[in-house]
């Protein structure tokens, strides 16, 4: 088995939202199965700073809240799907959280997950700070990681990234609405 490069792993990364990233090795504990929350609930997560043409998708600070509670827990849900998604290089499971993927993003995933196939799984991080939500829309501010196999047991990790998640809701359920990458 060819062993996936750092340098493709970080093209298709940068394909898939449009982020650049600097890559390190970091070896991933043995049942490293419990992942943190993906909202940092009372923590500082630095603030992404968004691209022009991701500017172009941010909410009006017009009637925009922090998310609630209730509302933070769909939308963490919903990430959480779309971090299994990944993990399981799945771009159906991907669609049922991104029903609205255009070509784009899903050549992007096809790439990305075609590469990715026969060896291990790779680990998607993500930290994201609480949402401003605007009538059902939601801008998401997001540190991610990826953390994949480069062969005989060794792992690289591309990130931490910034990423702009826009979740678009509609009575307590959460779908990915757009993804970009700064960097």
């Amino acid at each position: 088995m060819s062993s996936f490069g750092p340098v493709k792993a970080l093209c298709l990364c940068v394909l898939l939202v449009g982020l650049c990233a600097a890559q390190k090795a970091n070896p991933v504990a043995a049942g490293s199965d419990i992942r943190p929350a993906i909202f940092q609930r009372g923590q500082a997560v630095q603030p992404v700073a968004v691209s022009p043409s991701a500017s172009n998708a941010q909410l009006s600070t017009v009637n925009a809240h922090i998310a609630t509670d209730e509302e933070v827990n769909g939308m963490e849900q919903t990430l959480e799907q779309y971090v299994v998604a990944f993990e399981n290089l799945s771009l159906p499971q991907v669609k049922q959280v991104w029903p609205d993927l255009d070509t784009k993003h899903a050549k992007a995933f096809k790439d990305l997950f075609a590469a990715l196939k026969g060896q291990p799984s790779p680990r998607l991080g993500l930290q994201c700070a609480i949402p401003k939500v605007s009538v059902e829309t939601a801008n998401v501010d997001c540190l991610e990681t990826v953390t994949y196999s480069v062969g005989k047991g060794k792992t690289k990790e591309a990130g931490p990234a910034k990423v702009f998640i826009q979740l678009k809701g509609k009575s307590g359920h959460w779908l990915v609405q757009d993804m970009k990458g700064t960097g």
